[in-house]
C-alpha cells in the first residue's frame, strides 16, 4: 500500500514533463509511492504520459494552487509530496522527504541542485544557495515551495490545502507556509532531497519574474506582517539591496558632479553583497565578478514590484 504521493500540476507541453514523471519511476520509494498528475484544463494525455503516472486528473483552467488541491485530494497517502512539471528530482529525493515528515515534522522543504549553465542561471543559483545556508543556521524553517515540498496530508486537510484565490505560479506555496507555521506546524529542511531545474534563461526574464515575486509578496506581507520582519528565507541584506538599488542607479548619473558620492554609494551596494559574494566563492566562484551587478538587478526588480503592489494592489 503507498504511503506517500506526489502530485505533479501540469499546464504545458507533454514532453517537457516527460524527465520529470521518468525521474519519479526511478525513485528508491517507487513501490510505495503513488505518482499524481494534476492537469490544468488540458486535453486528455497521450500513452506515453500516462503510463507514467498512477493517477491522472483533470479539471477546469485556474491556476497550480487549484491543480495542487485536486491532486493531493484524490491521493489517499498519509504523506504528500509536491515537485513541478520542470523538476528532475534525484533518486532518493522521494525517501529523503518522507524520512524527513516521518520526524516530528509538518512540512518539509528540499532543494534545487542545479539551474543551468548560461550565466544568469548560475547567479541565480548562487542566490538559492545564500538562501539555503541561511535555512540550515536558522532556527526556525518558514517555506516549504512546492518545486520540492513534503506535506502531512492531515494537515493539508486542517489547512484546507492551498489557497485557491492565487491565480498564478507565484507565492501560493509561501501563503500556505506561512499559515501552517502560524497554526503551530513546524518545517523541516533537508538539503539531500534535491531536484534540478532550469532557471530563468535570460536577464530580462530572470527580471520580469522577479518584479512579479516582489509585487506578490507586498499582498503576503499584508495578510502576514510578522514575516515582514523575518521569513527565514529572505537574507536581510537583500532588503537592503532593495532600497539600495534605485539611489545607486540615479547616483551613476551623478558621476560627473558629485563622483565622490557615486563611489560611496557603490562601495556601500558592494558591502552589502558581500553574503552573496562569498556564497559564490564557495559554490560557483566563476560568476564572482558578475554578482554584484546581479543583486542590483535583482534589487531593481524587487523593488520595482513592490512599488507596483504598494500603488496597485497586488492581484
Amino acid at each position: 500500500m503507498a504511503e506517500v504521493a506526489v502530485i505533479i500540476p501540469f499546464r504545458g507541453y507533454w514532453s517537457g514533463v516527460l524527465p520529470t514523471l521518468k525521474a519519479l519511476n526511478a525513485q528508491t520509494a517507487r513501490s510505495r509511492m503513488t505518482i499524481v498528475l494534476s492537469i490544468d484544463g488540458m486535453e486528455k494525455p497521450p500513452p506515453e504520459i500516462t503510463e507514467l503516472v498512477d493517477v491522472c486528473v483533470n479539471g477546469q483552467q485556474a491556476g497550480p494552487a487549484s491543480a495542487r488541491n485536486r491532486g493531493w485530494r484524490v491521493a489517499d497517502t498519509p504523506f504528500i509530496l509536491f515537485t513541478d512539471s520542470d523538476c528532475v528530482p534525484e533518486t532518493v529525493w522521494a525517501q529523503r522527504m518522507v524520512d524527513k515528515l516521518k520526524d516530528e515534522y509538518q512540512a518539509v522543504k528540499g532543494v534545487y541542485s542545479s539551474g543551468g549553465s548560461r550565466l544568469i542561471q548560475r547567479l541565480a543559483q548562487v542566490e538559492f544557495e545564500e538562501r539555503y545556508r541561511l535555512m540550515k543556521r536558522a532556527g526556525k524553517i518558514y517555506l516549504a515551495d512546492t518545486y520540492s515540498a513534503g506535506f502531512r496530508r492531515d494537515w493539508l486537510e486542517k489547512l484546507d490545502g492551498f489557497d485557491e484565490s492565487f491565480p498564478l505560479p507565484e507565492h501560493e506555496d509561501v501563503d500556505l507556509s506561512w499559515r501552517l507555521t502560524g497554526a503551530g506546524g513546524h518545517i523541516g529542511f533537508v538539503p539531500d532531497a534535491r531536484v534540478a531545474h532550469i532557471h530563468r534563461k535570460s536577464w530580462a526574464a530572470y527580471f520580469r519574474m522577479k518584479c512579479r515575486r516582489g509585487k506578490w509578496r507586498i499582498m503576503l506581507v499584508r495578510k502576514f506582517p510578522a514575516r515582514a520582519v523575518n521569513d527565514g528565507y529572505t537574507p536581510q541584506t537583500l532588503k537592503l539591496q532593495m532600497l539600495m538599488s534605485i539611489p545607486v542607479v540615479l547616483s551613476l548619473f551623478l558621476i560627473p558632479y558629485f563622483p565622490i558620492v557615486t563611489i560611496c554609494m557603490l562601495l556601500f551596494f558592494l558591502i552589502l553583497s558581500i553574503p552573496l559574494l562569498l556564497t559564490a566563492v564557495y559554490t560557483d566562484p566563476s560568476t564572482l565578478l558578475m554578482v554584484p551587478f546581479f543583486a542590483l538587478w535583482r534589487g531593481m526588480a524587487l523593488i520595482t514590484g513592490a512599488m507596483q503592489g504598494l500603488i496597485g494592489g497586488a492581484r
